[in-house]
């Protein structure tokens, strides 16, 4: 029978293993959330901009996609490289920009829910 201490342990050293997979925001440029914040190559990630009905997303990462009712998404370009990219998001005459990490490991979802 495992003690303890030992499955405790072992439940710690796992979560540290887990690379972060939450969602990405930006710091005071508009909201702009990327979810995942951390993608792999060909993986859909959702893009959200409250209060922008309609607009565009743009990334070096993905294709343009349309943002209808503040929501769009877009997969993951194949040959992207891992790290940062910038989202771009025009909404009529404002722009927000947000960014998300592009990742070649392997993705794991959070362990405990958010809020």
């Amino acid at each position: 029978m495992l003690s303890v201490t030992v499955l405790g342990a072992a439940l710690i050293a796992a979560g540290l293993a887990v690379p972060a997979a939450g969602e990405a925001t930006t710091g005071g440029h508009g909201g702009v959330t990327v979810d995942p914040g951390m993608a792999r190559q060909g993986d859909e990630v959702r893009v959200s901009v409250p209060g922008c009905r309609a607009g565009t997303v743009s990334s070096p990462a993905f294709a343009s996609v349309r943002l209808d009712e503040g929501v769009g998404s877009a997969v993951v370009r194949e040959g992207v490289e891992s790290g940062t990219h910038t989202v771009r998001v025009r909404c009529g005459d404002r722009a927000f920009s947000g960014a998300f990490r592009v990742t070649s490991r392997l993705t794991w979802p959070p362990l405990l829910p958010a809020g």
